[in-house]
């Protein structure tokens, strides 16, 4: 939540902004007061909040000079002042300081509402925007679901000798995997990340009502990016061919529902069939291969007008992105940049963020978000810990700015998905 703080030696206006402010509605809370700008530096400094609401007039120390204190100290919050006089000097003065916001007293509510508001949103986008500058490294604290370890076995992050208990009906079945690609298209081409996320949610549900209408028992997993793989059972001995002609054709029946109900267009990768749980993996890269191997016409004709195409992905390329992957799922909680994998991987920064972005579909940087805040929900669903404390167990040590993500990606915030 965004901290706040009053600045003010009227307490009837300490006492009306404290009625007044929408709290909630902002996701706001408030941190203190003080009465003049002296008790102001010593609060500010104690509670480190977001936003300082400021009187001008006070006693011992006035709000111009705190906020000058505060600026050579460099305090990172936002100012607005609210002040009972309308002085030219003064006013001038607050926007050479970078102040929000200059309000002549009496506020009324809508107005206090709409500058915060504006203010916090200046926030928001001042965190987003250091996000691959300030990532603060923290132990992360691994819980996996059984989604996540059917990804984390596909995408080769682990390799567990045995089955858990929730799986034990994979046991002497036979698996064969499928990888659907959601296309870039127009329309799915530089939307938000909640949009995105949204996209993914509505893939598989209508993925998971085709495999349930059609009576087959199957796992559906988003690998990374762009990419999501079905995981099909059937019985040990069955006909490999059988077993194939009914994968192509439930492939084609999802491709045509994706495009049918929302307009998606995507394609399918099938592997060979393999008679163990623990072949997975190399089912699932078959049909990743194939994918990358055999492009569909229209996406040879999108590649030939960028830098690189998929021509261009050999397997060590897409060995790099793997890395890449497994990586941020192992470290998502510490300081995770493009220059130290550019290093290790000996490929330059600006090609491999091309190449990442050109094998999932989404930057580096999203991908890291989208991990720690997937991460996030589940700590936060087991309700075990408090905001803060999961903010720090993905990298966020700064909890508005976790807020800020996590709103961003799942267009709610973390404690309104604690609440559900």
């Amino acid at each position: 939540m965004w901290k706040i703080v009053i600045i003010d030696d009227d307490f009837q206006v300490v006492r009306g902004l404290r009625k007044a402010i929408p709290w909630e509605e902002l996701d706001a809370e408030f941190a203190g007061e003080a009465i003049d700008g002296e008790a102001g530096l010593k609060l500010i400094e104690e509670v480190n909040p977001d936003i300082v609401l400021t009187d001008i007039y006070m006693p011992e120390m006035n709000g111009i000079q705190m906020i000058e204190a505060l600026k050579n100290k460099a305090f990172t919050g936002r100012f607005v002042i609210l002040s009972g006089y309308n002085d030219f000097e003064y006013a001038r003065t607050a926007l050479r300081l970078g102040v929000d916001d200059y309000l002549t007293k009496p506020v009324t509510v809508d107005q206090i509402r709409q500058v915060l508001a504006e203010t916090i949103q200046k926030l928001e986008e001042m965190y987003l925007q250091r996000l691959e500058q300030t990532v603060v490294p923290s132990d992360p604290a691994v819980n996996w679901r059984q989604e996540e370890w059917t990804a984390s076995i596909l995408n080769g992050l682990s390799q567990p000798e045995e089955l858990p208990a929730a799986l034990s009906e994979w046991r002497n079945k036979q698996f064969t995997v499928m990888v659907i690609e959601v296309l870039w298209t127009e329309r799915t081409r530089n939307i938000s990340i909640a949009d995105w996320n949204l996209f993914r949610f509505a893939v598989a549900n209508i993925s998971e009502e085709v495999l349930g209408g059609e009576g087959q028992t199957a796992s559906f997993v988003w690998l990374f990016g762009n990419y999501a793989a079905v995981l099909l059972r059937s019985e040990q001995g069955a006909e490999a061919q059988q077993t194939a002609a009914l994968a192509e054709r439930l492939g084609g029946l999802i491709v045509d529902n994706l495009k049918g109900y929302i307009g998606l267009d995507a394609r399918f990768g099938l592997g060979r069939t393999k008679k163990s749980w623990n072949e997975v993996k190399a089912s699932c890269d078959e049909a990743l291969q194939g994918l990358l191997e055999d492009p569909s016409k229209e996406q040879e004709e999108e590649s030939s007008r960028t830098e690189l195409s998929y021509n261009t992905i050999h397997e060590k390329h897409r060995k790099a992105v793997q890395f890449m992957i497994e990586y941020v799922h192992v470290h998502y909680a510490e300081d995770i940049t493009l220059e130290q994998l550019a290093s290790q991987l000996y490929i330059s920064k600006n090609y491999l963020n091309q190449l990442f972005k050109k094998v999932t579909g989404e930057t580096f940087t999203n991908y890291v978000i989208r991990v720690r805040i997937e991460k996030a929900k589940v700590l936060l669903l087991e309700g075990k810990h408090l905001i803060y404390e999961v903010s720090e167990m993905v990298g966020y040590q700064n909890v508005p700015y976790f807020t800020t993500l996590f709103k961003k990606y799942c267009g709610i915030t973390p404690s309104e998905l604690m609440k559900q």
